[in-house]
């Protein structure tokens, strides 16, 4: 990519980032996202995240393009997520090896079903308990950054 075509696609981009974007408009997109984006169920969060955008009149493309950015994270805590829950709430440990799965697909069906929906569940619960204080620490510090910023800008 030429020099100056980068530089066109770099200042378009900061563009549909920050449009209409008050710094604490910014700063609760920044605090909804990433705790969404962690959230240990898959297939229904770019929906919700953007309905919560639209209905707080939140910049709808910083929202999305942040909980892509951590659906890596969402990967990497899914596991983790699922243990501390089972840990949390004393449930049975989830079979995790295949011969384990197979066997139990084939004679309890609706019991493997049952025991990864409540695991599932479990891990909703430990995001839940680190999500709220989350959003609120990235909400503080990204508003403070941006205001540091506003005002080394402006001076």
């Amino acid at each position: 990519m030429k020099p100056r075509t980068h530089h066109k696609l770099v200042n378009k981009l900061r563009k549909l980032f920050s449009r209409g974007g008050s710094p604490r408009q910014i700063s609760l997109a920044i605090a909804l996202a990433v705790p969404l984006g962690i959230i240990p169920v898959y297939g229904f969060i770019t929906p919700v995240a953007t309905a919560i955008a639209i209905r707080w009149r939140l910049n709808v493309a910083l929202v999305l393009g942040i909980l892509y950015l951590v659906f890596p994270l969402q990967l990497v805590l899914f596991v983790p997520f699922l243990w501390l829950g089972g840990l949390l709430f004393q449930l049975p440990p989830l079979p995790f090896s295949a011969t384990e799965i197979m066997t139990m697909v084939e004679n309890e069906t609706w019991k493997l079903f049952q025991q990864i929906w409540t695991t599932n569940l479990a891990a909703v619960g430990v995001w839940l308990l680190i999500a709220v204080p989350l959003g609120a620490l990235l909400y503080r510090v990204s508003l403070t950054v941006q205001r540091r910023f506003l005002a080394i800008r402006k001076a």
